[in-house]
């Protein structure tokens, strides 16, 4: 492939990273070592060999696409770890172009589902990004949930019909999930995640270390061994972020 080639490519997700930098406070990251994200344009071409780089281009292009549309108010943006995760998953399979399809196809409905524009309505994908879903799920059955990665299909798949049981749950105006009004996003914590709260508790619990998906990291190690539930909701009380 020419470098011709590789930059024409590269125009959607550098069109990407722009719209990101946009974004009111610009592409934050977790890293506690730097302050910006890693481009969606350096990850993939990181990632990627010739034959693979325009499928994990369209796959990086559509999952930031939705995160866009459907958190408008995300604040935190590391796709280092989701990109090298379903990259290094197609890699092990005889389809790499379909497996990836395949994992665009499910991540973007589940920011459709959980997003901004459906009935469910968080305001962040931080909780999905950084492992917190799935390090809760895998705790609850950790023996036979032994081996599920954050960003494999069996997971995303899982998160899919969680989802699905939460729209049911707000369409019957369940007590834990009730319909919202409109503009409202929905916290089921009890903890504030305002803007300046949402960026003080996840700064404090990536520089502690009590983050179970260092997502900004390539070559991150998830975690689901510690409660961090337990820990975040320890560090919500210390920096006093009451409902």
């Amino acid at each position: 492939m020419t470098a011709y080639a590789i930059n024409e490519q590269n125009t959607p997700l550098a069109e990407l990273d722009a719209k990101i930098a946009q974004c009111p406070l610009g592409a934050l990251t977790l890293d506690p070592s730097r302050s910006s994200a890693s481009s969606l344009t350096q990850l993939v071409s990181g990632l990627a060999d010739p034959r693979q780089f325009p499928h994990l281009t369209a796959a990086a292009a559509a999952v930031a696409e939705a995160q866009l549309r459907s958190f408008p108010e995300n604040l935190f943006w590391d796709f280092d770890f989701y990109l090298g995760s379903i990259h290094r998953h197609a890699s092990g399979t005889p389809d790499y172009a379909g497996y990836l399809k395949n994992a665009t196809r499910i991540t973007v409905g589940l920011m459709k589902l959980y997003g901004q524009q459906s009935l469910i309505r968080y305001r962040y994908v931080h909780d999905f990004m950084y492992g917190f879903d799935w390090a809760r799920w895998v705790r609850r059955d950790p023996a036979g949930r032994e081996g599920v990665t954050p960003f494999g299909l069996d997971f995303l798949r899982q998160t899919e019909s969680r989802g699905r049981d939460i729209i049911s749950l707000v369409e019957a105006d369940d007590d834990w999930y009730p319909r919202l009004a409109d503009g409202d996003a929905r916290n089921p914590f009890s903890f504030s995640r305002d803007t300046e709260d949402e960026l003080s508790l996840y700064r404090l619990l990536a520089e502690r270390g009590d983050v179970p998906v260092e997502a900004w990291r390539l070559d991150a190690r998830p975690n689901a061994n510690r409660d961090f539930d337990v820990l975040r909701d320890e560090a919500a009380g210390l920096l006093r972020l009451g409902r």
